[in-house]
């Protein structure tokens, strides 16, 4: 009996090893993984926000290495076009209680890209090679009407037009740079995607756009602490009989059955004295209960500073409420990468638009026209 005692934890109480895995790894451990990935991209935005903003210095130079390169656009020979995005939608209506409504989905994207040049305001000409996967941030102010139900909505950067483009920059050949000597192969500055990541091409300053996109990771990193530290402080016994308590020898003075008064059932209370004196109780299994019976001393948990936290049993143990650790987790976890999907701006994610009335060109009923995808078209500068 003596070593099936050795094994005793409160009610409602979960193994050591289930308690460690929901408190500290689940609960302190996760949340705060969560947030470490909130901050770190958090803190590359940051980064991006600040090559973005120093860009917009008239004096900036043209340095190796990571960059956004500010310029108005010119196309290089013979290439009828720089960077553009069609977008495909289908569109399709319905009506609930009179009222109509419409929605157009993204059915298929094309992009065309060719090199294209940026006149910096050193004078210099940058050489831009963006891939098919490039990002074009600029308003879709181009819409091609297939028929009712399909539409075409275009961005183009155009010649004239002010840039800016954020990839990395070296010296490299250039097709259109003059040569310097006879066989030469002709160098110049030429701007290349990040390595695994697209090329960012924007009509708008982009430092407000990395600023927005930071502080949104931010919020989310101290959400994930804040979860973290209150889940914490709501276990804070279990903490307590971790790093305040010690396993004790103490003598049982009591055992009593009581009346639950939220439920039919009884509550069986094991009162104990440490070896100082002091007096606590804890609440055991019925089947736990009868085995009590007879027995003068046995293991607890004992918390000398905060008693009430002192639980009956050799073991660090926590309450069952800690399953509530997993939910948690996964209900931040999920909720964030939903909202970081939800606020991408259109270039990154399928396109999305929904309106009030009928489509255009239906029997109409009154309708709002459908939000305007993120962007704002710069006019080309005039000659």
């Amino acid at each position: 009996m003596g070593h099936r005692l050795w094994l005793l934890v409160s009610r409602y109480h979960l193994d050591p090893g289930m308690s460690s895995v929901l408190v500290d790894a689940v609960a302190t451990a996760g949340l705060l993984v969560l947030a470490a990935i909130a901050l770190r991209l958090s803190r590359r935005q940051r980064r991006a926000a600040a090559r973005a903003e120093a860009s917009l210095k008239g004096d900036a130079a043209l340095a190796p290495g990571e960059a956004v390169v500010v310029g108005t656009v010119e196309r290089a020979q013979g290439a009828d076009v720089a960077v553009r995005v069609e977008v495909e939608q289908e569109g399709t209506e319905s009506e609930s209680s009179g009222v109509w409504s419409h929605q157009w989905v993204e059915t298929g994207r094309k992009v065309r890209v060719h090199p294209f040049y940026l006149r910096h305001a050193s004078g210099a000409l940058v050489r831009v090679e963006p891939g098919e996967d490039v990002m074009l941030v600029d308003a879709l102010d181009g819409m091609i009407r297939v028929d009712l139900t399909r539409r075409i909505r275009v961005a183009e950067i155009m010649p004239g037009e002010k840039v800016f483009a954020l990839g990395e920059l070296r010296r490299a050949p250039d097709p259109e740079a003059p040569a310097q000597a006879y066989r030469d192969e002709a160098l110049g500055h030429v701007l290349v995607p990040r390595r695994g990541q697209p090329m960012l091409i924007s009509s708008e300053p982009l430092d407000q756009r990395f600023a927005r996109r930071a502080a949104f990771h931010r919020r989310w990193a101290v959400a994930a602490v804040v979860a973290s530290l209150a889940f914490n402080a709501v276990f804070a016994g279990f903490h307590a009989r971790r790093w305040l308590g010690e396993t004790v020898d103490v003598r049982v003075t009591q055992l009593r059955e009581q009346e639950d008064r939220d439920s039919d059932n009884p509550r069986f209370v094991v009162t104990m004295q440490a070896a100082d004196g002091v007096l606590f109780s804890d609440e055991v299994p019925h089947a736990t209960f009868g085995r009590l019976r007879g027995v003068e001393r046995l293991k607890a948990r004992y918390v000398r500073s905060w008693t009430a936290s002192s639980a009956i049993g050799p073991d660090v143990t926590a309450h069952s409420a800690a399953y509530v650790a997993l939910p948690l987790l996964g209900a931040i976890a999920l909720a964030y990468a939903v909202r970081a999907r939800s606020t991408m701006p259109w270039y990154e994610k399928k396109l999305f638009e929904r309106g009030s009335g009928r489509l255009p060109g239906s029997t109409s009923a009154p309708r709002r026209a459908a939000k305007r995808p993120e962007g704002r078209r710069q006019k080309p500068a005039s000659g």
